[in-house]
Protein backbone atom coordinates (compact mmCIF):
# COMPACT_ATOMS: atom_id res chain seq x y z
CA UNK A 1 0.00 0.00 0.00
CA UNK A 2 3.28 2.70 0.30
CA UNK A 3 4.18 1.94 -2.87
CA UNK A 4 0.60 2.50 -4.38
CA UNK A 5 0.47 5.90 -2.63
CA UNK A 6 3.95 6.61 -3.36
CA UNK A 7 2.88 6.43 -6.83
CA UNK A 8 -0.62 8.31 -6.78
CA UNK A 9 1.27 10.96 -5.15
CA UNK A 10 4.37 10.90 -7.25
CA UNK A 11 2.90 9.86 -10.68
CA UNK A 12 6.63 8.25 -11.25
CA UNK A 13 7.43 4.66 -11.58
CA UNK A 14 10.59 3.41 -10.52
CA UNK A 15 13.34 1.49 -13.17
CA UNK A 16 15.97 -0.50 -12.49
CA UNK A 17 18.97 -0.97 -14.22
CA UNK A 18 18.70 -4.01 -15.90
CA UNK A 19 22.07 -5.96 -14.93
CA UNK A 20 20.56 -5.48 -11.69
CA UNK A 21 17.14 -7.07 -11.74
CA UNK A 22 16.32 -10.19 -9.57
CA UNK A 23 17.63 -12.48 -12.14
CA UNK A 24 21.63 -11.82 -12.55
CA UNK A 25 21.65 -14.53 -15.33
CA UNK A 26 18.85 -13.25 -17.32
CA UNK A 27 21.08 -10.40 -19.52
CA UNK A 28 24.02 -12.99 -19.97
CA UNK A 29 20.99 -15.89 -20.87
CA UNK A 30 19.84 -13.33 -23.84
CA UNK A 31 22.90 -11.72 -25.13
CA UNK A 32 24.35 -15.51 -25.35
CA UNK A 33 21.08 -16.72 -27.50
CA UNK A 34 21.85 -13.37 -29.90
CA UNK A 35 25.13 -14.34 -30.46
CA UNK A 36 24.24 -18.44 -31.33
CA UNK A 37 21.86 -16.63 -33.54
CA UNK A 38 23.99 -14.27 -35.21
CA UNK A 39 26.92 -17.11 -35.89
CA UNK A 40 23.76 -19.68 -37.57
CA UNK A 41 22.91 -16.50 -39.57
CA UNK A 42 26.29 -16.15 -40.99
CA UNK A 43 26.82 -19.55 -41.87
CA UNK A 44 23.41 -19.75 -43.59
CA UNK A 45 24.16 -16.60 -45.70
CA UNK A 46 27.77 -18.05 -46.77
CA UNK A 47 29.65 -14.87 -48.10
CA UNK A 48 26.66 -12.46 -48.63
CA UNK A 49 26.71 -9.31 -48.08
CA UNK A 50 24.37 -10.16 -45.14
CA UNK A 51 26.58 -12.23 -43.99
CA UNK A 52 29.74 -9.60 -43.54
CA UNK A 53 27.29 -7.31 -41.91
CA UNK A 54 25.83 -9.82 -39.39
CA UNK A 55 29.75 -10.73 -38.63
CA UNK A 56 30.67 -7.39 -37.95
CA UNK A 57 27.40 -7.43 -35.33
CA UNK A 58 28.62 -10.83 -34.12
CA UNK A 59 32.23 -9.39 -33.21
CA UNK A 60 30.59 -5.99 -31.56
CA UNK A 61 28.21 -7.96 -29.51
CA UNK A 62 30.90 -10.40 -28.24
CA UNK A 63 32.85 -7.25 -27.42
CA UNK A 64 29.87 -5.36 -25.73
CA UNK A 65 30.54 -3.17 -22.81
CA UNK A 66 28.53 -2.92 -20.04
CA UNK A 67 24.42 -2.20 -20.99
CA UNK A 68 22.80 0.96 -19.96
CA UNK A 69 19.31 0.19 -20.20
CA UNK A 70 16.52 0.44 -17.07
CA UNK A 71 13.30 -1.40 -17.19
CA UNK A 72 9.69 -1.15 -15.46
CA UNK A 73 8.13 -4.30 -15.44
CA UNK A 74 4.18 -5.38 -16.04
CA UNK A 75 1.96 -8.35 -16.64
CA UNK A 76 -1.21 -8.84 -19.29
CA UNK A 77 -2.67 -10.61 -16.24
CA UNK A 78 -3.73 -8.29 -13.50
CA UNK A 79 -4.97 -10.81 -11.13
CA UNK A 80 -2.64 -14.17 -11.03
CA UNK A 81 -2.21 -16.11 -8.52
CA UNK A 82 1.44 -16.48 -8.57
CA UNK A 83 2.01 -12.84 -8.65
CA UNK A 84 0.21 -12.34 -5.51
CA UNK A 85 2.45 -15.45 -3.72
CA UNK A 86 5.68 -13.07 -4.80
CA UNK A 87 4.44 -9.69 -4.29
CA UNK A 88 2.07 -9.73 -1.71
CA UNK A 89 2.42 -12.60 1.06
CA UNK A 90 1.11 -10.32 3.60
CA UNK A 91 -2.31 -10.07 2.68
CA UNK A 92 -1.66 -6.44 1.87
CA UNK A 93 -1.28 -5.88 -1.45
CA UNK A 94 -3.21 -4.11 -4.97
CA UNK A 95 -2.52 -4.43 -8.57
CA UNK A 96 -2.65 -1.21 -10.99
CA UNK A 97 -4.01 -1.19 -14.05
CA UNK A 98 -2.15 1.87 -16.07
CA UNK A 99 -3.29 3.24 -19.52
CA UNK A 100 -1.09 2.75 -22.46
CA UNK A 101 -0.83 6.72 -22.98
CA UNK A 102 0.73 7.09 -19.26
CA UNK A 103 3.63 4.58 -20.22
CA UNK A 104 4.64 6.41 -23.41
CA UNK A 105 6.37 8.82 -21.01
CA UNK A 106 10.13 8.37 -21.65
CA UNK A 107 10.80 11.70 -18.78
CA UNK A 108 13.43 10.70 -15.93
CA UNK A 109 12.96 13.12 -12.68
CA UNK A 110 16.12 14.53 -12.13
CA UNK A 111 17.00 13.83 -7.80
CA UNK A 112 18.04 17.24 -6.94
CA UNK A 113 14.52 18.34 -8.30
CA UNK A 114 15.69 19.86 -11.53
CA UNK A 115 14.61 19.78 -15.13
CA UNK A 116 13.81 16.04 -16.24
CA UNK A 117 15.70 14.66 -18.93
CA UNK A 118 14.04 13.12 -21.79
CA UNK A 119 15.67 9.49 -22.49
CA UNK A 120 15.60 6.77 -25.11
CA UNK A 121 13.05 3.80 -25.12
CA UNK A 122 9.80 1.73 -25.28
CA UNK A 123 7.35 -0.72 -24.11
CA UNK A 124 7.73 -3.83 -25.61
CA UNK A 125 5.69 -7.15 -24.75
CA UNK A 126 8.07 -9.44 -23.92
CA UNK A 127 9.02 -12.77 -25.91
CA UNK A 128 9.88 -15.98 -24.13
CA UNK A 129 12.70 -18.13 -25.45
CA UNK A 130 14.49 -21.95 -25.24
CA UNK A 131 17.38 -23.42 -26.83
CA UNK A 132 14.97 -24.50 -29.65
CA UNK A 133 13.39 -21.32 -31.40
CA UNK A 134 16.08 -19.05 -31.19
CA UNK A 135 15.03 -18.22 -34.60
CA UNK A 136 12.81 -15.54 -33.17
CA UNK A 137 15.38 -13.27 -32.26
CA UNK A 138 15.69 -12.56 -36.17
CA UNK A 139 13.01 -9.48 -35.95
CA UNK A 140 15.19 -8.29 -33.25
CA UNK A 141 18.45 -8.94 -35.58
CA UNK A 142 16.90 -7.82 -38.60
CA UNK A 143 15.73 -4.33 -37.01
CA UNK A 144 19.23 -3.40 -35.44
CA UNK A 145 20.58 -3.92 -39.01
CA UNK A 146 18.41 -2.07 -41.27
CA UNK A 147 18.29 0.76 -38.17
CA UNK A 148 22.23 0.60 -38.68
CA UNK A 149 22.23 0.77 -42.62
CA UNK A 150 20.37 4.38 -41.95
CA UNK A 151 22.33 5.54 -39.87
CA UNK A 152 25.79 4.47 -40.88
CA UNK A 153 28.25 7.26 -41.78
CA UNK A 154 25.83 10.27 -39.40
CA UNK A 155 27.11 12.14 -37.39
CA UNK A 156 26.42 11.52 -33.92
CA UNK A 157 27.31 12.97 -30.10
CA UNK A 158 30.52 11.04 -30.42
CA UNK A 159 31.52 11.02 -33.99
CA UNK A 160 30.81 8.96 -37.04
CA UNK A 161 28.19 6.72 -35.74
CA UNK A 162 29.68 3.13 -37.60
CA UNK A 163 27.18 0.47 -38.55
CA UNK A 164 28.36 -2.15 -36.39
CA UNK A 165 28.26 0.08 -33.02
CA UNK A 166 24.80 1.11 -34.28
CA UNK A 167 23.29 -2.44 -34.29
CA UNK A 168 25.26 -3.38 -31.27
CA UNK A 169 23.08 -0.59 -29.17
CA UNK A 170 19.96 -1.15 -30.79
CA UNK A 171 20.36 -4.67 -29.77
CA UNK A 172 21.04 -3.72 -26.22
CA UNK A 173 17.40 -1.91 -26.59
CA UNK A 174 15.87 -4.69 -28.12
CA UNK A 175 17.57 -7.69 -25.65
CA UNK A 176 15.37 -6.68 -22.90
CA UNK A 177 12.19 -8.08 -24.14
CA UNK A 178 13.08 -11.92 -24.27
CA UNK A 179 13.44 -13.94 -21.53
CA UNK A 180 13.77 -17.72 -20.83
CA UNK A 181 10.46 -19.62 -21.58
CA UNK A 182 10.20 -20.50 -17.80
CA UNK A 183 8.82 -17.14 -17.25
CA UNK A 184 6.12 -17.42 -19.61
CA UNK A 185 3.15 -17.85 -17.32
CA UNK A 186 3.99 -13.53 -16.12
CA UNK A 187 2.81 -12.33 -19.68
CA UNK A 188 5.12 -9.34 -19.16
CA UNK A 189 5.73 -6.35 -20.66
CA UNK A 190 8.57 -4.19 -20.25
CA UNK A 191 9.65 -0.19 -20.49
CA UNK A 192 13.32 -0.11 -21.53
CA UNK A 193 14.79 2.67 -21.12
CA UNK A 194 17.87 3.98 -22.69
CA UNK A 195 20.56 7.20 -23.27
CA UNK A 196 22.76 6.18 -26.16
CA UNK A 197 26.51 6.63 -25.64
CA UNK A 198 25.62 8.75 -22.18
CA UNK A 199 25.28 7.73 -18.37
CA UNK A 200 21.54 7.30 -17.58
CA UNK A 201 20.83 10.74 -16.16
CA UNK A 202 18.68 10.88 -12.65
CA UNK A 203 20.44 7.69 -11.65
CA UNK A 204 19.46 7.07 -7.54
CA UNK A 205 20.07 4.26 -5.88
CA UNK A 206 18.53 1.95 -3.34
CA UNK A 207 19.93 -0.62 -1.03
CA UNK A 208 19.52 -4.32 -2.01
CA UNK A 209 20.53 -7.69 -0.34
CA UNK A 210 24.05 -7.24 -0.48
CA UNK A 211 24.60 -4.07 -3.04
CA UNK A 212 23.40 -0.94 -4.10
CA UNK A 213 20.84 -0.86 -7.05
CA UNK A 214 20.69 1.73 -9.55
CA UNK A 215 17.31 2.75 -10.41
CA UNK A 216 15.77 5.95 -12.36
CA UNK A 217 12.16 7.58 -11.43
CA UNK A 218 9.99 7.77 -14.00
CA UNK A 219 7.33 10.73 -15.06
CA UNK A 220 4.11 8.66 -16.34
CA UNK A 221 1.64 9.94 -18.46
CA UNK A 222 3.64 13.13 -19.53
CA UNK A 223 4.13 13.91 -23.57
CA UNK A 224 7.01 15.01 -25.30
CA UNK A 225 6.80 18.79 -23.78
CA UNK A 226 6.04 17.15 -20.44
CA UNK A 227 2.87 18.57 -20.32
CA UNK A 228 0.35 16.07 -18.25
CA UNK A 229 -2.41 14.31 -20.13
CA UNK A 230 -5.93 14.93 -18.89
CA UNK A 231 -6.32 11.45 -18.75
CA UNK A 232 -5.93 9.60 -15.37
CA UNK A 233 -2.68 7.59 -15.54
CA UNK A 234 -4.63 4.82 -13.63
CA UNK A 235 -7.21 2.87 -15.14
CA UNK A 236 -7.96 -0.23 -12.65
CA UNK A 237 -7.47 -1.16 -9.06
CA UNK A 238 -7.80 -5.01 -8.12
CA UNK A 239 -7.51 -5.39 -4.41
CA UNK A 240 -5.07 -8.36 -3.76
CA UNK A 241 -6.24 -11.40 -1.81
CA UNK A 242 -6.91 -9.96 2.01
CA UNK A 243 -8.36 -10.81 5.03
CA UNK A 244 -10.65 -7.48 4.70
CA UNK A 245 -11.27 -6.92 1.08
CA UNK A 246 -14.49 -4.88 1.50
CA UNK A 247 -12.43 -2.41 3.62
CA UNK A 248 -9.84 -2.40 1.27
CA UNK A 249 -12.10 -1.80 -2.12
CA UNK A 250 -13.75 1.06 0.30
CA UNK A 251 -10.73 2.70 1.51
CA UNK A 252 -9.40 2.62 -2.70
CA UNK A 253 -12.35 4.29 -3.75
CA UNK A 254 -12.34 7.10 -1.02
CA UNK A 255 -8.91 7.81 -2.04
CA UNK A 256 -9.36 8.03 -5.62
CA UNK A 257 -12.86 9.81 -5.24
CA UNK A 258 -11.16 12.64 -3.03
CA UNK A 259 -9.07 13.72 -5.83
CA UNK A 260 -11.34 13.49 -8.36
CA UNK A 261 -10.01 10.48 -10.60
CA UNK A 262 -12.22 7.46 -11.99
CA UNK A 263 -10.40 4.38 -11.56
CA UNK A 264 -12.42 0.91 -11.47
CA UNK A 265 -11.91 -0.30 -7.93
CA UNK A 266 -12.05 -4.46 -7.99
CA UNK A 267 -11.28 -7.52 -5.58
CA UNK A 268 -9.38 -10.21 -6.90
CA UNK A 269 -10.89 -13.28 -7.74
CA UNK A 270 -8.43 -15.75 -6.20
CA UNK A 271 -8.85 -17.69 -2.81
CA UNK A 272 -5.62 -17.67 -1.87
CA UNK A 273 -5.64 -17.66 2.59
CA UNK A 274 -2.14 -17.13 2.64
CA UNK A 275 -1.84 -15.13 5.80
CA UNK A 276 -4.46 -17.10 7.82
CA UNK A 277 -3.06 -20.21 10.64
CA UNK A 278 -4.56 -23.09 10.94
CA UNK A 279 -7.61 -22.02 13.14
CA UNK A 280 -8.80 -19.25 10.90
CA UNK A 281 -7.75 -16.11 12.29
CA UNK A 282 -5.65 -13.14 10.82
CA UNK A 283 -1.82 -13.37 11.65
CA UNK A 284 -1.76 -9.43 11.10
CA UNK A 285 -4.71 -9.34 14.19
CA UNK A 286 -3.30 -7.88 17.15
CA UNK A 287 -4.80 -9.77 19.37
CA UNK A 288 -3.36 -13.09 18.04
CA UNK A 289 0.08 -11.12 18.23
CA UNK A 290 -0.86 -10.39 21.77
CA UNK A 291 -1.10 -14.19 22.71
CA UNK A 292 1.91 -15.07 20.58
CA UNK A 293 4.26 -12.52 22.68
Amino acid sequence: MSALLSIVKSGRIWATHFRFLNDRSEIETMWNAVQKRLEERIVQEGSSDVAHALSAVAEAVKNRRSSNEFVASFSENGDDLTQWRSYCTSGCGVSLGFSNVALESRWVADPAGGEPSWVGGSLMKVRYLDGKNIAALDPAIDKALNMAAQLDGQQGFFGTMQHKGIARAALSLLTPSYKHEAFRHEYEWRLVLNKPHKPMPGQRFRPGKSMLIPYVEVDLNRNLKFELSEKYMLRQIIVGPTPNPELAEEALRSLFASSGHEVDVEVSSVPLRGWWDADGESSDDPRRRNRQL
